[in-house]
């Protein structure tokens, strides 16, 4: 490990992690200086709620200031490739550090399921090799670097040059694109603008884009949102964004919405069943009922028959007058 003097304005500091796999929560390198103040790395080896590497440059000295600080920063952070030092990924970045952003950095450095492969490279020997490269410059105006004020900046003015392109965006368009590029490197090998203010606006207009789609949900994707959603994908790759993966998460969506829509269908159809078979077991109850009664009334309208037969069998055949005698009577 290498520890810069406080003095210098520009710095290397390496930080060997052994016993990888053993670590479960965040872990705090050594202190080290850049510019005349301490700084350190943060690593969540598990991922911070991400299935990624997660590394961050933190300002440990936050709570030794007083209201209204900030400290600004130009940094990288590298994972060394401990078999193919070409293949080492490296992520750049810069922030003005404050009390509320304390620390900054990449959630989505590099995917678990790649660090842990020894094959990658990363994860030699159960350790990994972390290098930070901290730079503080003599004075700041992000405008002037950038060449315009990049829309939709966060409050603090905080931009990052995205470590792929040339381009400068927001922090927050930063780690959108980041996190695109990481589940597909591709997205941007074609994308080439001239200027500045066009690009930055362009980037930062896809992630947008990315954000609302990202919260959107599977059952709010109605036809007319897709329809805008297809058009948004078909102009930005009009620039040379590549978009598969998108387009391919899309039509998920698609067809993730008319399952849903299948099960609802069919939850529909089964409740509808119930019902019909409770009015068929109430219905067949009376009926039972009914049938019940036509039995009993049946057997009422037989016991009568005969008895009446029996009656009419023990009728008298003759009063024993001559019939003439009732003959105005009957």
């Amino acid at each position: 490990m290498s520890l810069p003097t406080p003095a210098h304005s520009s710095v290397l500091f390496t930080w060997e992690i052994e016993e990888f796999s053993k670590l479960k929560a965040k872990l705090y390198s050594e202190i080290f200086y850049c510019g005349g103040y301490e700084w350190r790395l943060l690593v969540f080896p598990k991922g911070n709620n991400t299935e990624h590497l997660s590394v961050y440059l933190d300002f440990p000295e936050s709570a030794k200031l007083p209201p209204g600080w900030s400290r600004y920063a130009r940094f990288s952070i590298s994972v060394f490739n401990q078999i193919r030092n070409a293949d080492t990924s490296t992520r750049r970045a810069e922030h003005k550090f404050n009390a509320e952003e304390r620390d900054w950095g990449f959630t989505f450095f590099l995917p678990l399921i790649k660090l842990n492969d020894p094959k990658e490279g990363f994860l030699v020997n159960d350790t990994i090799v972390l290098e930070a490269g901290v730079t503080i410059p003599s004075s700041h105006d992000s405008r002037k670097e950038i060449g315009c004020e990049p829309k939709n900046a966060d409050v603090a003015g905080t931009t990052s040059q995205v470590r792929f392109l040339s381009y400068w965006v927001s922090s927050v368009a930063f780690l959108l694109l980041e996190k695109i590029h990481c589940l597909h490197e591709g997205t941007y090998v074609k994308f080439s603008m001239k200027g500045r203010a066009l690009p930055t606006m362009l980037l930062e207009s896809f992630a947008e884009f990315i954000a609302s789609m990202s919260a959107t949900k599977v059952n709010e994707l109605n036809e007319e949102a897709s329809r805008l959603a297809a058009n948004s994908i078909e102009d930005f790759e009009q620039v040379g964004l590549d978009l598969r993966l998108l387009k391919r998460r899309l039509e998920e969506a698609k067809v993730v919405k008319k399952h849903s829509e299948s099960v609802n269908t069919v939850e529909s159809c089964t409740s509808a069943l119930e019902v019909a078979r409770a009015t068929v077991d109430s219905c067949t109850g009376a009926l039972e009922v009914a049938r019940a009664k036509v039995r009993e009334l049946e057997d009422g309208l037989a016991k009568a028959k005969l008895e009446g037969e029996v009656l009419s069998r023990e009728l008298p055949k003759s009063l024993g007058v001559n019939d003439s005698v009732l003959k105005d009577i009957v």
